[in-house]
């Protein structure tokens, strides 16, 4: 996916500075990783000074990437050639290139940064595979087409939904197989992407045709509560903090808040239509809800438990991400070669220029500071 060739021009028009070999690509957890919508390069933004300090160019597009949290590895993929490639960030450099038995389209970083689940909402296929060895760890071929997977803290389980079953999936890593628990009143009914309590206790999986959001006990395998969110729910959140969990509904912008250890509701209240992304603050305080259908965006104090701050962006959000100490919200857009940085405190918007055309793809280690 990545090549060694590096592009040393100077980017007036973007603003970015002329890129050197003396920039230090070395802790992920200070870059972000920005892949053109178009052409076959990502730019890499420092966090502390806000500019596009560093262009990696790719032999292919990227539809994905992550950036390992403790590792100087970034992991990006081209679709069309079932291909990975594994970039070392402080050699700046490709270190490897591996072809996968299935297509990519999903791809999720587990817990401890070390290992990457690959898997395809089309035609079907697992991969597990070692983000810093470069190697399949193991493949599961007749997996059912699924979106994102999601990693269970104790690293020995993955959870994944299966819509044509009806059910919620677990692989067990150290048995390589599977085993799937009904949760939806008949099979066939979309099913979200699952996510997980902090503690890996619940997981929640909202049912697309009905607007149920399930609450799976991950212990006793039975579905614990359910509730009723709307029309056209979003996948669930659940906060850093281990307290909430956020639910939404994309048709009516209704918001609903519930505490996870008794499931009693926190808050309840219209937000506004298409809302599907959140970005959670320090100590599940702000919360920047956003829509990947319209540029509004609403700034939830749940503290207060109602907006304190509305607006516009000047591009549609594709994706939201947090920083690690949940001070900034960084949403990429598909529009623009252009991301923003919220400061979640003083609600301050800056735009940082990255990319020519759009942003296809957008990491940062260890970024996404809401559980699922």
């Amino acid at each position: 996916m990545f090549t060694r060739t590096l592009l040393f021009t100077l980017l007036i028009g973007l603003g970015i500075p002329q890129l050197s070999w003396a920039v230090d690509l070395s802790n992920p957890l200070r870059l972000m990783f920005v892949a053109d919508a178009k052409e076959n390069f990502i730019d890499v933004v420092d966090l502390d000074s806000r500019e596009a300090v560093f262009r990696i160019e790719t032999k292919y597009p990227v539809d994905d990437l992550v950036a390992t949290p403790y590792a100087p590895v970034l992991a990006f993929t081209n679709i069309e050639r079932n291909l990975v490639s594994l970039y070392d960030l402080r050699q700046q450099r490709v270190a490897m290139e591996v072809t996968l038995p299935i297509t990519p389209r999903h791809m999720v970083l587990d817990t401890s940064g070390s290992k990457i689940g690959f898997s395809d909402s089309v035609d079907g296929g697992f991969v597990l595979f070692s983000a810093y060895g470069g190697n399949i760890l193991f493949t599961l071929e007749d997996f059912p087409p699924s979106r994102d997977v999601l990693f269970d803290p104790n690293e020995i389980e993955i959870y994944y939904s299966n819509s044509a079953t009806g059910a919620v999936g677990m692989i067990d890593m150290n048995l390589k197989k599977t085993v799937e628990m009904p949760v939806a009143d008949s099979p066939g009914q979309p099913l979200s992407a699952p996510s997980r309590s902090l503690d890996g206790r619940y997981v929640y999986v909202a049912n697309e045709a009905t607007g149920e959001i399930y609450s799976l006990n991950a212990f006793s395998k039975v579905v614990y509560r359910t509730f009723h969110i709307g029309a056209a729910p979003a996948r669930p959140y659940t906060t850093p903090e281990g307290v909430f969990l956020y639910m939404l509904d994309k048709a009516s912008g209704r918001f609903m808040s519930v505490e996870q250890n008794r499931f009693e509701q926190y808050a309840d209240l219209k937000i506004g239509p298409g809302v599907d992304l959140v970005t959670v603050g320090r100590f599940d305080r702000m919360n920047l809800f956003m829509s990947t259908a319209n540029r509004n965006y609403y700034l939830f104090d749940n503290i207060r438990r109602s907006i304190v701050d509305s607006g516009q962006f000047e591009h549609t959000p594709m994706e939201a991400l947090g920083s690690v100490d949940g001070r900034t919200a960084f949403v990429a857009f598909g529009d623009s070669p252009q991301v923003a940085f919220v400061d979640l405190e003083s609600h301050e918007i800056t735009y940082v220029a990255a990319t020519n055309n759009g942003i296809g793809a957008f990491a940062i280690g260890l970024s996404n500071n809401v559980c699922h």
